[in-house]
C-alpha cells in the first residue's frame, strides 16, 4: 500500500511538535524500560558487581552508539529537508548516500571497538574484580553495531517521511523480546552479564528488521534505483559531512563521559553501582526532553525544506516553553520517587541507595537547563548547521575534564553529581549565540 509523508508545514508548531514528539516519547520510555530491565535483572541475579561490570561500561558503549545516532541522524536530516521540499528524487538519492556511508561506518567502526574494548576499559582504571564482566558485556555490544547502525538509519527515514507512531509499535515489540531474552539467557541458562547484552543486540535486530519490511511496504518508491545510487554517490560528501559534524558533537561528548567514568570508577564498585542506578532514573529524566528535541529537529528540517523559517523560530521558541514546564515537573517528581526506584536495583546494597538518590535529585533539580539547550541544538542541527554543535559538544567536554580531574579529585561523589548541571550549562553557549547570529540572517540561507 502506497503511503505520502506527513508533512509538519502546517499547523500549529507546539501542535505539530507535541503531536509528533509523543509517539517518540512512548518509544523512549519502552527502551528506557528495557534497558532498567536489563539493569533490574542483572542486579537482582548476579549483585552489585553484576550491576557495577554493566555500569562501568556504559560511557563506552554510549561513546560508540551516540557516535552511530548522530551520524545516521545527519543523514537524515537531509533526507528531511527533501522530504518537506517535496524532492522524491531528491530523498531517494539521500538514502542511497545513507546506506552507503551507514555500511562503511558499520565496518570501520566494528573493526576499531571490538579489538580494542579491553584496552579501552583498562585505561578507564575499570576495577579487575568487574573487569571480565565488563569486557563480556562490551564485547557483545560491539558485536552487534551493525544492528545498532541500521536499525537507527531505518527507523530515521521512517521519522523523516512524519511518521513518529510506527517506530513505537516496533519498538514495543523489541521491548518484549528483550525483557523474554533477558529472563532466559541470564536467570534461565545462565549467561551472566553476556546474556544481558546479546538480549539487548538481538532486540535490535528486531526493531531493524521490522522497520525495514515497514518501508518495503509504504514507502517503497522512496527507495533508490540503479540511476540513484550513481547520484547517491555524488550526494554522499554533503552526507558524510553533515554526518560527521552531529557525530563529532557526540563522540566529543561521549569521550568526555569516558573520562568522568574513569575518575567514577576509581571510587569504588558501590559508587559505580549507585551511578549505575541512578543513570537509568536519569534516563527517565533526560528522556522526554530528548523526544521533544528530536521532534523539533525533525520539525525544523521540513520546514527548512519548505522554506518557512518563521514557523521554524516559532517551532524554537515554543518547544523551549514546553522544555523548561517538563523540566520543573520532573525535579517536583524526583523528590519522591528518586530512591524508591534506585532502591529497586540496589536491593542487596542498601548503602549505595543514598548516594544514588543524591545522584537523582542534582539531576532532577537542574534538567530543565538540558531541555532547553536541546531545543536549540537539534533546531541548529536541522537547518543544517554544524559549527554550534561541535563547539557545544567542545564545551561540554571541557567540563567533563575539569570533573575528571579536579572535581571529582577533590568533592568525591558530590563532583561526579557536579558533572552533569555543568556541562549542560557550559554546552549551551555556543548554541545560544548561534542562534542570536542565525536571527540576524533571518530569511536568508543558513548553512
Amino acid at each position: 500500500m502506497r503511503s505520502e509523508p506527513a508533512l509538519l508545514t502546517t499547523g500549529n508548531p507546539a501542535k505539530r511538535i507535541i503531536l509528533f514528539a509523543l509517539p517518540l516519547f512512548a518509544s523512549e520510555l519502552l527502551h528506557t524500560f528495557y534497558s532498567m530491565t536489563d539493569a533490574f535483572i542483572v542486579g537482582r541475579w548476579l549483585g552489585l558487581n553484576g550491576l557495577a561490570a554493566v555500569g562501568a561500561s556504559y560511557s563506552l558503549v554510549w561513546f560508540v552508539t551516540g557516535f552511530i545516532i548522530g551520524l545516521t541522524g545527519g543523514f537524515i536530516v537531509i533526507t528531511t529537508q527533501r522530504v518537506g521540499a517535496g524532492d522524491e528524487q531528491g530523498i531517494r538519492s539521500s538514502i542511497a548516500a545513507g546506506l552507503m556511508l551507514s555500511t562503511a561506518a558499520t565496518v570501520i567502526l566494528t573493526l576499531i571497538f571490538l579489538p580494542l574494548h579491553r584496552p579501552i576499559l583498562s585505561a578507564m582504571r575499570t576495577p579487575l574484580e568487574i573487569m571480565d564482566g565488563t569486557s563480556g558485556y562490551t564485547m557483545i555490544t560491539f558485536m552487534g553495531i551493525a544492528a545498532f547502525v541500521f536499525t537507527s538509519f531505518f527507523t530515521g527515514i521512517i521519522y523523516a517521511m512524519g511518521d513518529s507512531l510506527t517506530p513505537v509499535i516496533f519498538m514495543l515489540i523489541a521491548t518484549f523480546c528483550n525483557i523474554v531474552l533477558d529472563i532466559l539467557f541470564v536467570v534461565v541458562i545462565p549467561w551472566g552479564i553476556r546474556g544481558a547484552a546479546a538480549a539487548t543486540v538481538i532486540s535490535e535486530i528486531v526493531a531493524g528488521i521490522l522497520s525495514v519490511a515497514f518501508i518495503l511496504k509504504k514507502f517503497r518508491r522512496f527507495l533508490p534505483g540503479r540511476r540513484d545510487w550513481r547520484t547517491g554517490r555524488k550526494d554522499a560528501g554533503r552526507h558524510l559531512s553533515l554526518g560527521i559534524a552531529i557525530a563529532l558533537q557526540g563522540s566529543i561528548i561521549g569521550a568526555g563521559n569516558i573520562l568522568v567514568q574513569a575518575a567514577t570508577n576509581g571510587l569504588g564498585a558501590m559508587t559505580i553501582a549507585a551511578v549505575s542506578a541512578a543513570q537509568r532514573v536519569r534516563g527517565l529524566n533526560m528522556m522526554p526532553l530528548f523526544t521533544l528535541s528530536r521532534a523539533a529537529a525533525t520539525y525544523t528540517a521540513q520546514n527548512y525544506g519548505a522554506k518557512k523559517m518563521d514557523r521554524v523560530y516559532s517551532g524554537l521558541f515554543q518547544a523551549c516553553m514546553i522544555s523548561l514546564g517538563l523540566g520543573v515537573f520532573m525535579a517536583v517528581l524526583n523528590q519522591f520517587t528518586g530512591a524508591p526506584i534506585a532502591s529497586l536495583f540496589l536491593k542487596d546494597s542498601p548503602e549505595a541507595v543514598a548516594p544514588a538518590t543524591q545522584y537523582i535529585l542534582f539531576t532532577g533539580y537542574t534538567v530543565f537547563i538540558l531541555g532547553i539547550m536541546l531545543v536549540f541544538r537539534s533546531t541548529l542541527q536541522g537547518l543544517g548547521m554544524k559549527t554550534a554543535p561541535i563547539l557545544s559538544g567542545v564545551m561540554e567536554t571541557v567540563m567533563s575534564i575539569l570533573a575528571a580531574f579536579i572535581l571529582i579529585p577533590q568533592l568525591g561523589f558530590i563532583g561526579v553529581c557536579l558533572v552533569n548541571p555543568l556541562s549542560w550549562l557550559a554546552s549551551g553557549i555556543p548554541l545560544y549565540i548561534a542562534f542570536g547570529i542565525l536571527k540576524k540572517r533571518f530569511g536568508k540561507e543558513v548553512i
